[in-house]
């Protein structure tokens, strides 16, 4: 969710509550003024009619009855000085239904007589005034929310303008390209700074990733180099006369740690390498053709095992993706499968859509399963450098891609579920 829209989400809840506390506050308060203005209004009343019955005290000899409002009943004694005000309701023959009323019963001695007066008003009803109050106030709030809503966007949209230039800035920001990245003054300070760190922040990132990637590129030279030479020299010493059988087994031991050195470093600088996302360029790739023409480069190896291969590979299978990445994964997850595979076993390669699956025959793995695609986890495979299955999953993740690992009826599988959004046809 959207920055803004988030905030708006605050801001709209906040204020349909206040609106609902408001509501109640103001419908109270209104019924509390229609009830006072109706008292007040019986009061004065009462006292008109004890005017006008001192000034025409003949009018109320037999009693009158004014309507449904004013009662006025000669009476011999008082039976009571107090004043009754409460609610009552009546049948309204209009309306055909009872209605609420207000009613002030009192007696009181006038020019020498006793009189009992009633006086009635009519009460707005609670549901007609209700209803009333809900729709004012319903209309009211949408249209405070709605305003709200559209003025704080634009408001909101001028104040953050700064941070979403900065964003666009950071999207665009490509550490392979380096250079010095410019961002917009901004009139507020908290994003004026914000723009300050940031421009240190990334040119920090530049030149960390620069030096990284200079490092990276002389590790592989250099330390390649001393490598061969050394492989060389033993391997003329492993050709020379006269050795001992114990000679002989100490420099065939150091050529193959020489050997591994050589490949752990290797592993290691394409590691780095990918972290540093210096395979970022893509090109359309028919993963079918590729690996295809993989298991016929290894056809030498999968025959020296005696290995059944079962194929189901979709060759119209085209892939937007890095192609030097793409054969580093299907050599590896082949290499693997062929290695780590029972003499006369079985080599599983399967692509169809968007799933890769490649499964080999074997025993059960000795360590444990959510550590195969760890550094440096490799069993006792002690010719193994224990970097092939994480350079595997590195690359997954750099093609934004899941992989799984299952054993089930004696086979190993890793099963690769690509994007869509990288497959072209």
């Amino acid at each position: 969710m959207k920055l803004l829209n988030k905030t708006n989400e605050y801001y709209i809840a906040v204020a349909i509550g206040l609106l609902f506390i408001g509501s109640f506050v103001v419908a109270s308060r209104v019924l509390y003024l229609v009830n006072k203005e109706i008292n007040d209004r019986m009061l004065f009343e009462k006292s008109e009619i004890e005017n006008q019955l001192i000034r025409q005290p003949q009018i109320a000899e037999s009693g009158i009855i004014i309507g449904d409002r004013i009662e006025i009943i000669p009476i011999y004694k008082l039976h009571t000085l107090k004043l009754q005000l409460k609610d009552t309701s009546r049948y309204d023959p209009y309306l055909e239904r009872t209605v609420p009323y207000r009613q002030l019963t009192y007696e009181k001695p006038i020019g020498g007589k006793f009189y009992s007066i009633r006086i009635l008003k009519r009460l707005p009803e609670g549901r007609d005034m209700f209803s009333g109050l809900a729709i004012t106030i319903a209309l009211i709030a949408v249209d405070v929310i709605f305003c709200f809503y559209f003025l704080n966007r634009w408001f909101s949209r001028r104040i953050w303008s700064p941070f979403y230039n900065a964003l666009e800035v950071l999207k665009k920001f490509d550490l392979r390209k380096g250079g010095h990245t410019v961002f917009t003054h901004s009139s507020v300070e908290e994003f004026d700074t914000l723009n300050k760190e940031l421009v240190k922040l990334t040119d920090k990132v530049s030149r960390d990733y620069q030096n990284l990637k200079e490092f990276t590129e002389n590790m592989s030279h250099e330390t390649q180099t001393p490598l061969a030479i050394i492989r060389s020299k033993l391997d003329i010493m492993l050709q020379s006369e006269n050795l001992s059988e114990a000679q002989t087994g100490q420099i065939k031991s150091s050529l193959d740690a020489v050997n591994r050195l050589s490949r752990m470093n290797k592993s290691l600088i394409m590691l780095t390498r990918i972290d540093n996302d210096q395979y970022a360029d893509t090109k359309l790739v028919n993963l079918g053709g590729l690996l295809r023409k993989q298991l016929q480069d290894m056809e030498i190896f999968v025959e020296s095992k005696r290995l059944v291969v079962e194929e189901n590979v979709d060759e119209q299978r085209i892939y937007q993706v890095n192609e030097q990445l793409a054969e580093i994964l299907i050599s590896n997850l082949l290499s693997n499968a062929i290695k780590y595979n029972t003499t006369g076993g079985r080599l599983s390669v399967k692509l169809e859509e968007n799933t890769l699956v490649i499964a080999n025959s074997g025993d059960a793995l000795e360590i444990q399963p959510d550590q195969i695609f760890e550094r440096f986890k490799k069993g006792q495979q002690k010719d193994s450098v224990g970097l092939g299955l994480a350079i595997v999953k590195k690359i997954c993740d750099h093609f934004n891609s899941s992989i799984q690992y299952q054993y089930e009826n004696g086979m190993h599988s890793f099963v690769i579920v690509f994007p869509f959004d990288i497959i072209v046809g």
